[in-house]
């Protein structure tokens, strides 16, 4: 069987929302990404140098790139924080090597600050083989997610119990009757 060319080209390219798209293979954990990802009130100094910057690796298809990682970066591209020229690496595509990537960027969300239990359900619905393997653990327990988190079992526990006794709290009732007696 013949070998494809994996030889990856470096350019500066402009990148603008007309042109960038998530790939298709990355957008299920772009959207957990983006459900989870932290709030950054800092200011932003990665784009003061495009040329020595961490280049972002994206694939061509027809006049659009396609990202599949580096989503903090990406999605400040594509609010129109930066000015869009960045150093890329476009690449051939490789799917397992794509998703692969993806879904580092979701499960390091796991090492800051987020709702846990929320971050392992929806990891749950990922595929379970390669998060297991990026992980370093055999299966997706709670007991493994925590050892990778850092956290222990019981903040986990903590967690899920403070969100299911605050949930009710939310919203108003679902009985209104109290607005029709004045």
């Amino acid at each position: 069987m013949k070998r494809k060319n994996l030889k990856a080209t470096q350019k500066i390219i402009v990148l603008t929302t007309k042109n960038l798209a998530v790939h298709p293979q990355a957008r299920k954990a772009f959207l957990v990404w983006q459900q989870f990802r932290p709030a950054l009130d800092q200011a932003n100094l990665c784009g003061l140098d495009e040329y020595y910057g961490k280049p972002i690796r994206l694939c061509a298809l027809n006049d659009r790139y396609l990202f599949f990682n580096d989503f903090a970066l990406v999605d400040e591209i594509l609010k129109g924080d930066q000015n869009g020229r960045r150093l890329c690496l476009v690449i051939p595509e490789s799917l397992s090597d794509i998703q692969r990537l993806a879904w580092c960027e979701v499960i390091y969300l796991s090492r800051l600050s987020v709702h846990h239990p929320s971050l392992f359900k929806a990891l749950q619905q990922a595929p379970r083989q390669m998060i297991c393997e990026l992980m370093g653990i055999n299966s997706l327990t709670v007991a493994g997610y925590c050892k990778f988190a850092g956290i222990s079992q019981n903040a986990f526990e903590y967690q899920q119990c403070k969100m299911a006794r605050d949930l009710p709290m939310l919203g108003l009732p679902k009985n209104m009757n109290w607005m029709g007696d004045n």
